[in-house]
């Protein structure tokens, strides 16, 4: 699997005889059906009883350039895809082996991963027997306790018997495995505290990371994220035109949005300070973002403003992209750099210390000063949005 471009169909061998299939890694269920004599564009979804459909696009390569037919494939898939129930009452050792299985066939993890993900759900989520692995009888009764609690019902203290219980190492490994299956049910629906949230507070500290990217880095990436197409570009361009976090952009739901009014509105329960900030944190757009959004297909049944792969899953900025994007020449360089770069770029245009805080959704009024400051600074902070958008489209345009 690997992204569908006009080069790589140009590059690809052509059967003798039959047909063969390259199917795009941001948008499942997007690709080339090649033939002897031609390739064309075609699109294919489950439907609600579980079988496959496929149809052909109208105009075939090169008629159709890549990039024009991966939009068209994601408005016809807005119109046919249909919703799914949630996990919330499943027993959580059915609800993520089910999740494995499903990251597994859709090629989300490499091999060497996928092996260790498996093993980690066998042994400390479904309790299974495994002969490297020595577990005392309190070690058990946590496992198999927290593996028959439907999702819903798992608790953070579930979660810390089962670390309590087993290895460090073990035990960070673990958590992630938690944390990032209650995100994945999260963005599918499944409305219920992380119960592995934090972890590393929990396993071995918070690792303290002070990178932040150049001018030219930020734009190396942008192009790179042009290049990668919709959804992928617009995503990106949330994340560096407002500094959000990267689930609050990947999760967008139409809902929390004003286009008119270029407003982006985060509830508490999608923030990551919600539970000390109950207010909605509205956050300005600036007109290039904007545009990118009103240009987002709607997918029919689903909340979501960005989405690639299937089941009204969210996009996210997944291991083949991230890989791809890894060869630019930018040393030692995450996503949340860019969050960085935003709040040290709006010091830099004079953003006051407090303003440039609020901007990224911290809690930056301290002790007394948030009992007697009460100035929302709402216009404070679309000004400072104004300027680094106006910064970031400068940029852009040189």
């Amino acid at each position: 699997m690997a992204r569908v471009t006009d080069d790589a169909i140009r590059r690809a061998p052509r059967p003798a005889s039959g047909q063969t299939f390259l199917w795009d890694d941001l948008v499942s269920g997007f690709g080339v059906r090649l033939t002897p004599s031609r390739a064309a564009f075609v699109v294919q979804w489950r439907e609600a009883d579980g079988s496959k459909k496929r149809e052909t696009l109208r105009a075939h390569w090169p008629e159709m350039a890549a990039v024009k037919a991966r939009e068209a494939a994601r408005a016809r898939l807005a119109q046919v895809v249909a919703t799914s129930a949630t996990l919330g009452g499943q027993p959580l050792r059915v609800a993520m082996r089910g999740w494995y299985e499903r990251q597994s066939e859709v090629s989300t993890w490499r091999p060497r991963y996928r092996a260790k993900v498996d093993a980690i759900i066998r042994t400390y989520v479904e309790g299974a027997e495994n002969p490297h692995v020595r577990l005392t009888p309190a070690a058990r009764k946590a496992i198999d306790d927290l593996g028959r609690k439907p999702v819903t019902a798992v608790t953070r203290s579930d979660v810390l018997r089962v670390v309590d219980a087993i290895k460090r190492g073990t035990a960070d490994q673990f958590m992630a495995l938690v944390s990032s299956f209650y995100n994945w049910s999260y963005d599918r629906g499944v409305e219920v505290v992380n119960p592995a949230r934090n972890r590393l507070r929990v396993t071995g500290g918070r690792r303290v990371r002070a990178r932040t990217l150049t001018d030219d880095e930020l734009m190396m990436l942008w192009r790179a994220f042009e290049a990668e197409g919709d959804p992928a570009r617009a995503s990106a361009a949330v994340l560096i035109f407002t500094g959000c976090r990267r689930r609050e952009a990947t999760g967008m739901r139409w809902a929390e949005l004003d286009l008119d009014a270029a407003t982006w509105i985060l509830p508490p329960e999608r923030r990551k300070t919600g539970n000390k900030d109950s207010r909605p944190f509205v956050i300005h757009l600036h007109p290039a973002v904007v545009d990118l959004l009103r240009a987002q297909p709607v997918l029919e049944g689903s909340p979501f403003v960005f989405w690639g792969r299937r089941d009204r899953r969210p996009f996210d900025f997944h291991h083949a992209m991230m890989q791809r994007l890894a060869k630019l020449p930018i040393p030692e360089w995450r996503l949340h750099d860019i969050r960085r770069t935003v709040r040290s770029g709006m010091a830099a245009l004079g953003v006051s210390q407090m303003v440039a805080e609020l901007c990224l959704g911290h809690v930056a009024k301290p002790g007394l000063v948030a009992v007697y400051d009460q100035h929302s600074y709402a216009k404070e902070m679309l000004e400072a949005w104004q300027k680094w958008g106006e910064r970031v489209a400068e940029l852009v345009r040189q």
